[in-house]
């Protein structure tokens, strides 16, 4: 349903840095509304499940230390020691945004509202998004999942349950040589993909829309 255009002083993508500190670090950069208890849980879960994990999570109301404050509560009353958990407001330069990927091995997104844009944005700077795909027909519940089939070989992190999610995220954290790997193919497989082909995309809307008027005007 949509395209993603980089933008043209994206930094280059860098190693996982799970290679250099042999701990894995899960991150998202969505914004902070759609982080619901679910996802906290969901999330707290996974921590639980890779020892020596940590978190980053980045997105505007971070500037405040009483936001601050309150969302590592959410952590730490879920047995999630604070230390493990970063939290990171909004950056100056788009630039700067982007190459804060570089601090996460793996994206892990919300629910029921997933990401969009921020999806693309990990996707394209090689950094693997575990998503939880809705049985019903909820767009914003599946929009991940829209995103990551477009891809090849990126379905496999699409989950169906929030049990899946957890195991999909877990495993993925028990080989860095995968994260490496999804490092240095994530960019160039995106460009390739349908996700990019922004002429193609317009070509076959506009198509649709020919068809439209044409059965309005018959």
């Amino acid at each position: 349903f949509l395209c993603y255009t980089p933008p043209t002083d994206a930094p280059a993508v860098l190693p996982t840095p799970a290679l250099a500190t042999n701990s894995i670090t899960f991150g998202s950069f969505n914004n902070l509304a759609k982080v619901n208890d679910r996802v906290i849980e969901t999330w707290c879960s996974i921590l639980r499940e890779v020892p020596g994990s940590r978190f980053l999570m980045k997105c505007k109301p971070f500037a405040s230390e009483a936001i601050r404050s309150k969302t590592l509560a959410r952590f730490t009353s879920r047995g999630i020691d604070a230390s493990r958990v970063d939290l990171s407001p909004l950056l100056p330069t788009t630039s700067e945004h982007l190459d804060t990927y570089s601090k996460i091995d793996i994206s892990v997104d919300t629910f029921p509202y997933c990401g969009t844009t921020t999806t693309c944005e990990a996707i394209y700077m090689g950094v693997p998004v575990v998503t939880f795909q809705s049985p019903h027909h909820f767009h914003a519940h599946n929009v991940g999942a829209t995103l990551l089939s477009r891809i090849k070989g990126l379905e496999k992190l699409v989950a169906k349950s929030e049990t899946e999610y957890i195991q999909i995220a877990v495993t993925l954290a028990r080989d860095i040589q995968r994260l490496e790997y999804l490092r240095r193919s994530l960019r160039p497989a995106m460009l390739a993909s349908p996700l990019c082909d922004g002429r193609t995309f317009v070509r076959q809307l506009e198509q649709v829309y020919r068809q439209l008027w044409r059965s309005y005007a018959t």
